[in-house]
């Protein structure tokens, strides 16, 4: 699935946004979860 709009996220936010991803990748009832979250190389390479 490919979204049709991107967020670039910034330092600050990206930390959430990836930890309430793998919070819900966590769950036994959900099978798949999407995001149309942009995450700069260097933003991630500091998580």
């Amino acid at each position: 699935m490919l979204p049709s709009t991107e967020v670039l996220l910034d330092a600050d936010t990206a930390p959430s946004v990836m930890g309430l991803i793998d919070m819900l990748e966590d769950l036994d009832d959900v099978q798949n979860v999407y995001t149309n979250a942009d995450i700069p190389e260097d933003v991630l390479a500091s998580l």
